[in-house]
C-alpha cells in the first residue's frame, strides 16, 4: 500500500476540497445518528399519550424527586454516630454519584423543557408532527451533504487519476525502446485505462466511504452508550467474529482483484492483435483462433468476476447474521431487565433503573443504524485493497528507470555537424546473443551511406542506435567528437528524419500527416514537400480531398507506396542533418523510385543521407555501401 499512500500524498493540494468532504461526512454521521434518537421521544409521547410539555415536566419532578431522596438517605447515614463500616461507606458513595448523576439529568431535562414550552405546540399529536418535519428536513440536509460529500471526492480523485494518466501516457511517449518492448502497447493501454480506474475508486471510498461509514458507526455507538453503555459493551461480544468473518471474505475478494487486473494487459493484447492485424487474420483465415484465444481470456475474467461475486454475495449473509446475533443478545438481555424490572443480569449490573420500552427500542435503533454502513464497509476496505494494487503497478511504470537518459549537463554540438562517428560499437539485447560487436564508421556530413545486409544481420539495431532509441553496450556514438550520452535525446532526434518501412501514420489530415514533426512550416512548404517525394500527383487527382483528406488509422485508406511517399515528404519537411531511409521504397513501383532518387541525388551534400536498402536504384547514388554481416560492419567494393 505504500504507492497508494503516496497517491494520497499527490491529492493534498485539493485539501481543501478533502477538509470540506470530511465536514460533510461529519454533518451525515451525525444527522444519522440523531435521526434514529429522534424517535425516542416520538415513541415516549405515542406510549404516554402526554404533551412534551407534561413529559418532560415529569420527568423533571423524577430528577427533583430522586435528588431529595438520595440527599434525605444521605443525610440519614451521615448522621449516624459511632464506627462507619465498609457497607455504609460504599452506600454513601453510590448515593453522592446519583446524586451527581440526577442533578445533570435536572439540568439537561430543565433545558429540554424551556425549548419545548418555547418551541413546541403543547397537543401531543402535533408535537409528533413537528419533530417528523425536523425529521425530514434532517434528512434532506444529511443527503445533500451526502452529495456535497461524493462530488468532492470524485473531483479529487478524479483529478489525481487524470494526473496520473496524464504522466503515464507522459512516460510512455517518452519511454526507451527496451521498457517500451517490456510493456508492450496493451500493457501501457490497461495501466492507463482500467488500472487507472480502480485506483480512482479505491481513492474515492478512501476519502468518502471509509471516513463517512465508520463516522456513521460510532455516532449510532455513541448514541447507544448514552443510553446504557453496559448493554452496549455486551452486544459487542460478538464483535470480534464479526471482524473475522470481514477480513476473511475481504481477503478472498483482494486475491480475485488483484487478478482481475494483472489480466487487464492480456485481455488487451488479444483485442489489439487481433484488431490491428486484421488483414493477416482474415488472409489465413483466422477468424476462429482468434476469436478462441478472446473466448479463453474472456472466459478466464469472467471466472474471477464470478468469485468476487461470489465473496461478495456470501459476505453479506454472514455479516448481517453476526449483526443479527448482536442484536439478539440485545433485545433477549433488554427484554430480560423490562419483564423483571431488573437492573442486573446474571450478577452483573446492566443499568442504574429499569428499563423502559421505549429506551429499548431506541436502542435497538441505533445498533441497527450501526449494522448498515458496517455492512458496506466491506466492499469499501476491497476496494481501497485493489487500488493500493492498481497504484503500486502505475508508480512501478513511473518510477521506472531510464536506461536512455540525458546528460546531467548537456553539450549541443554546432549544426550543422561536420563528422557521425560509430567508434568499437558492441551491443546486445540478451547477453548471450550479441546484434552487433566491433562496428566502426565514420561519416562526413553532406555523405550518402547504403547499408545491405540479410534480414536479422543488425541493420534496423543499428539505425536505433543512431537515433538513441538504445544505447551501445560498448563504444560509442557521437557528432564532432561529442559521445550522444553527454547530449540530449530531443537535441540529437530534431536533426534525425527517418522513413521507415512500416509507415506510421496518424488518423489525421494529409496535411497535418506530413507536417507532423513541423508545425511551423507553412502549406507551401508541405505541398513543396509533397513533390519532392512525387506525393503531390496522387494527392491531388486521387484523394478526394486533396491535402484535407483524412488517412484512417495507420493510413488504412491509402495503399503501401502512397504512405511510404507520405514518410517521405514528412522527412523531407524537416529538413534534418541526417536522414535515414530504412526501405522506405520497398513499397514503390519503380518508376517512383527513380523519380526519388533523383530526388535525393538533388539532396546530396545538402544533409547526410543514410539508406538501408537492396534495390538497386537507390545504391546506385551511396558515395559508400557497406554491408551488415554476423554482426560487423564490412564495406563493399565499388564496381
Amino acid at each position: 500500500m505504500k504507492n497508494f499512500r503516496r497517491a494520497i500524498r499527490d491529492s493534498w493540494h485539493f485539501w481543501p476540497s478533502i477538509l470540506l468532504a470530511t465536514v460533510c461526512s461529519f454533518g451525515v454521521a451525525a444527522l444519522w445518528g440523531g435521526n434514529i434518537g429522534a424517535l425516542w421521544p416520538v415513541i415516549e409521547l405515542t406510549l404516554q399519550g402526554e404533551s412534551s410539555q407534561t413529559w418532560l415536566s415529569n420527568k423533571v419532578s423524577d430528577s427533583e424527586a430522586t435528588i431529595a431522596k438520595d440527599h434525605e438517605e444521605l443525610a440519614q447515614s451521615l448522621a449516624v454516630e459511632g464506627a462507619v463500616t465498609e457497607a455504609v461507606l460504599e452506600r454513601r458513595q453510590e448515593l453522592e454519584a446519583s446524586i451527581t448523576k440526577a442533578e445533570g439529568q435536572l439540568a439537561w431535562r430543565q433545558w429540554m423543557l424551556g425549548l419545548a414550552v418555547n418551541y413546541l405546540p403543547a397537543d401531543p399529536f402535533r408535537t409528533i408532527c413537528c419533530i417528523m418535519v425536523v425529521l425530514v428536513v434532517s434528512t434532506l440536509i444529511k443527503h445533500v451533504l451526502m452529495l456535497a460529500n461524493d462530488m468532492l471526492i470524485a473531483r479529487v480523485s478524479t483529478s489525481i487519476v487524470r494526473s496520473l494518466r496524464l504522466r503515464v501516457f507522459s512516460r510512455g511517449l517518452h519511454l526507451d525502446r527496451r521498457t517500451y518492448d517490456a510493456y508492450g502497447t496493451s500493457g501501457l493501454l490497461a495501466t492507463i485505462t482500467h488500472t487507472s480506474d480502480a485506483l480512482s475508486i479505491g481513492m474515492m471510498n478512501f476519502f468518502g466511504a471509509a471516513v463517512r461509514e465508520p463516522l456513521r458507526i460510532f455516532s449510532c455507538l455513541i448514541g447507544a452508550a448514552f443510553v446504557c453503555w453496559r448493554l452496549l459493551f455486551m452486544s459487542l461480544v460478538l464483535a470480534p467474529a464479526l471482524i473475522w468473518v470481514v477480513s476473511f471474505f475481504n481477503r478472498r475478494l483482494r486475491a480475485a482483484g488483484a487478478l482481475i487486473l494483472a489480466r487487464n494487459a492480456g485481455f488487451h493484447e488479444v483485442i489489439l492483435e487481433a484488431l490491428n492485424n486484421l488483414f493477416t487474420v482474415q488472409a489465413y483465415t483466422m477468424e476462429k483462433s482468434e476469436q478462441k484465444r478472446f473466448e479463453d481470456v474472456t472466459q478466464e475474467m469472467r471466472s474471477f468476476s464470478l468469485a468476487i461475486t461470489f465473496y461478495q454475495s456470501m459476505s453479506r449473509p454472514f455479516t448481517e447474521l453476526v449483526g443479527v446475533g448482536m442484536i439478539a443478545i440485545t433485545v433477549s438481555v433488554g427484554a430480560f431487565l423490562i419483564v423483571n424490572q431488573e437492573t442486573h443480569i446474571f450478577g452483573v449490573r446492566i443499568c442504574d433503573a429499569p428499563m423502559t420500552i421505549s429506551t429499548l427500542l431506541i436502542f435497538f435503533g441505533l445498533l441497527v443504524g450501526a449494522s448498515d454502513p458496517l455492512r458496506k464497509l466491506s466492499g469499501v476496505f476491497t476496494s481501497i485493497h485493489l487500488g493500493g494494487i492498481a497504484a503500486d503497478s502505475l508508480y512501478a511504470l513511473l518510477d521506472h528507470p531510464d536506461y536512455v537518459r540525458d546528460a546531467v549537463q548537456p553539450i549541443t554540438p554546432p549544426s550543422p555537424h561536420q563528422r557521425l562517428t560509430l567508434t568499437d560499437i558492441g551491443f546486445h539485447y540478451h547477453p548471450e546473443q550479441p546484434v552487433l560487436h566491433c562496428v566502426n564508421l565514420s561519416i562526413d556530413y553532406g555523405k550518402t551511406i547504403a547499408i545491405i545486409g540479410a534480414n536479422g544481420s543488425g541493420k534496423s539495431t543499428l539505425l536505433q542506435l543512431l537515433g538513441r532509441y538504445h544505447d551501445p553496450c560498448t563504444g560509442s556514438v557521437a557528432i564532432d567528437g561529442v559521445d550522444y550520452r553527454q547530449m540530449r535525446i530531443r537535441e540529437i532526434r530534431q536533426r534525425i528524419a527517418v522513413v521507415s518501412q512500416s509507415t506510421e501514420l496518424f488518423n489525421r489530415s494529409v496535411m497535418e500527416n506530413i507536417r507532423y514533426g513541423s508545425p511551423e512550416r507553412t502549406d507551401e512548404d508541405v505541398i513543396e514537400a509533397a513533390k519532392l517525394a512525387h506525393a503531390h500527383e496522387f494527392i491531388t487527382t486521387s484523394l478526394a480531398d486533396g491535402y484535407e483528406t483524412v488517412v484512417g488509422h495507420s493510413g488504412q485508406r491509402l495503399s503501401g507506396g502512397q504512405r511510404q511517399r507520405l514518410a517521405l515528404a514528412r522527412a523531407i519537411l524537416r529538413r534534418p542533418e541526417i536522414l535515414i531511409l530504412d526501405e522506405s521504397t520497398s513499397q514503390i513501383d519503380m518508376t517512383s523510385e527513380l523519380a526519388i532518387r533523383e530526388t535525393l541525388q538533388r539532396m546530396k551534400g545538402q544533409l547526410t543521407i543514410l539508406i538501408v536498402t537492396h534495390r538497386e536504384a537507390l545504391l546506385a547514388i551511396a558515395d559508400e555501401t557497406y554491408e551488415m554481416n554476423g554482426g560487423e560492419l564490412v564495406p563493399v567494393p565499388r564496381l
